[in-house]
């Protein structure tokens, strides 16, 4: 094992729970009708995806890239000081960084709001590489996001390690060929994470050999 790949929302921060009634609000300006219990029942979601199923659901006049613009998303940023970053997560970064382990940052999230993370919670030297939705054309369960990760960390896509909170993340990490931890520490993401190679639900469960021993077992990379 070479890499460890973070997803971003859910995992490093719970951005879940500050984006829905801000999308909803946002929705809504236009008509929808919808509700904060109806957009969670949607699962993790892309801005592209988001905003085109309700354009379609709704059949909203707008294109979707000026749907997505429409959202505020500095009000959503103001918020993350506010609940920080996920308990344990900056610790376990920092041991696979200590341990030579090379990371990622891959997240369906815009660069702007990636950024903003990076930077409010001084995670720049964590992570080797930093992929995020502007730089790909197809959203998870598509593999292209991870894909792009691993060769900008110039690794193998079978010697990384994806950690993801979302059913589209685990998908994404499989089609891409690698391991999935999947974190289900937020009580309120119920995403089904069947398939995943590891279940945790707080980051200090997990240490360094148990990113290396997949790698090590018969019949694993």
């Amino acid at each position: 094992m070479e890499a460890v790949i973070f997803d971003m929302d859910g995992v490093l921060i719970d951005s879940h729970s500050v984006a829905l009634h801000l999308l909803c609000d946002t929705a809504n300006s236009y008509g929808c009708n919808l509700t904060p219990e109806e957009i969670h029942s949607w699962g993790s979601l892309s801005s592209r995806q988001f905003w085109t199923k309700v354009k379609e659901e709704h059949q909203l006049p707008q294109e979707v890239h000026e749907l997505i613009k429409s959202y505020n998303v500095d009000q959503e940023i103001i918020k993350y000081e506010e609940i920080g970053l996920i308990p344990g997560v900056k610790d376990l970064l920092k041991a696979i960084k200590e341990s030579g382990i090379k990371t990622a940052l891959a997240t369906s999230a815009s660069k702007k709001r990636m950024q903003a993370v990076i930077e409010m919670f001084g995670l720049s030297s964590y992570f080797d590489q930093c992929v995020c939705d502007n730089e790909v054309n197809q959203s998870k369960p598509d593999p292209e996001i991870f894909l792009l990760a691993a060769n900008k960390l110039k690794v193998s896509p079978q010697l990384c390690v994806v950690i993801e909170d979302s059913r589209n993340g685990l998908l994404s990490a499989k089609a891409a060929g690698m391991i999935c931890i999947a974190y289900k520490g937020l009580i309120h993401v119920k995403e089904d994470m069947t398939g995943a190679d590891m279940e945790i639900t707080s980051f200090m469960q997990i240490q360094i050999d148990d990113f290396r021993k997949w790698f090590k077992e018969p019949g694993k990379r």
